[in-house]
């Protein structure tokens, strides 16, 4: 019985979040910026060391040169993925981590 009221206890704010975008026009996936910096190699020691204090390391996933993307995943002391990125640099010549968040209808 305790297990049941759990599931109902954590099911119900993931309804009422998802409530006030069943018309299609209230949801949109976005980026979410995470960090900024000058050079590449700034924006990395911003990310590893003052994103979130479980950071200790930095996972290139894919370069996409093409596209001007680097994904990248944020690495803690157990070798778990704390945080997926997108890095880009921007036409000003600065470059920002973004996180993408989808969004669910």
């Amino acid at each position: 019985m305790r297990w049941s009221w759990i599931v109902v206890a954590g099911t119900v704010p993931f309804l009422i979040g998802c409530a006030g975008s069943t018309d299609g026009g209230d949801c949109t996936s976005h980026y979410q910026p995470v960090a900024d910096a000058p050079t590449r190699e700034a924006l990395k020691k911003e990310l590893l060391e003052h994103v979130d204090p479980r950071v200790r390391s930095m996972r290139v996933i894919r370069e996409h040169p093409d596209k001007g993307k680097v994904y990248v995943n944020l690495i803690n002391r157990r070798h778990r993925s704390v945080m997926s990125l997108d890095m880009w640099q921007r036409d000003d010549g600065t470059w920002t981590a973004q996180q993408w968040s989808q969004c669910i209808d």
